[in-house]
């Protein structure tokens, strides 16, 4: 029998506890194993990898999924960190090349953000969302749809980004919407997806991210009363989403 192929998980940030602890929570939430089923590649280490000349997308992986990122999405102009910039011309090829050819993908925040450029979307800072959990009600498509069918029809997850999608690309179907940011659950084309919401992210995860970014998402006074709003949560609804993708999409 031929061994299953494994799944990509591009991570779009440094290297330390956040990005232990998504590849962590997406492998025991899909009980896929880390280095056999599920490859990773910390992309701001992997200045010279070429995403598709190097790796064997469509022969060699079943699907990829895009993580979130601390750097901002929006195409350089030259001021940004050079990191951003390095992760933007990095990508940028990849998602034309998974877009094109309709190829499974999850992107997650940053990673949606960047398949909706790919897509021709642009961003806005007006619906940024700071570190919450949020409610995101499935459209009639988003029941339908043979990935997101299979999850509740509200489910809670947390949020935490300036940047979002200010329209839906075209050829996108909205699957799920928030009340305050309006797009947080996307179909590009069959069988690319994306979130605004942080599907990978668990009670102990946000403690972890709350920790790690001191006040760059919220002020310091504000510390008590953003773990107050995020550790009475329950989020777990969300996380199906990520077992829902790698089932239906591993071959």
């Amino acid at each position: 029998m031929r061994e299953r192929l494994p799944f990509l998980f591009i991570q779009c940030r440094p290297a330390g506890k956040i990005a232990r602890d998504e590849l962590q929570t997406i492998a025991e939430v899909t009980g896929l194993k880390i280095g056999q089923e599920l490859h990773s590649y910390l992309l701001p280490e992997e200045t010279d990898l070429d995403l598709v000349r190097d790796l064997d997308i469509a022969g060699g992986y079943s699907a990829v999924i895009i993580s979130g990122s601390p750097f901002r999405a929006q195409q350089p102009n030259g001021s940004e960190d050079p990191v951003q910039r390095q992760l933007y011309n990095q990508l940028m090829p990849l998602l034309h090349y998974l877009l094109d050819n309709d190829f499974p993908t999850l992107g997650l925040c940053y990673g949606m953000q960047m398949l909706g450029q790919a897509a021709g979307a642009t961003l806005t800072d007006r619906t940024g969302e700071d570190l919450q959990a949020v409610e995101v009600t499935l459209t009639a498509e988003g029941q339908q749809d043979q990935v997101t069918g299979q999850l509740e029809p509200i489910i809670r997850s947390y949020t935490g980004h300036g940047d979002s999608l200010a329209e839906l690309p075209e050829g996108a179907t909205l699957l799920g919407s928030g009340n305050y940011c309006h797009y947080q659950l996307l179909r590009f084309r069959n069988h690319l997806y994306g979130t605004q919401f942080h599907p990978e992210i668990t009670t102990a995860g946000m403690q972890i991210r709350i920790d790690q970014y001191g006040d760059a998402y919220y002020a310091a006074a504000e510390r008590e009363a953003v773990i107050a709003r995020c550790m009475s949560q329950d989020v777990t609804s969300s996380h199906r989403l990520l077992s829902a993708f790698t089932e239906h999409y591993r071959r």
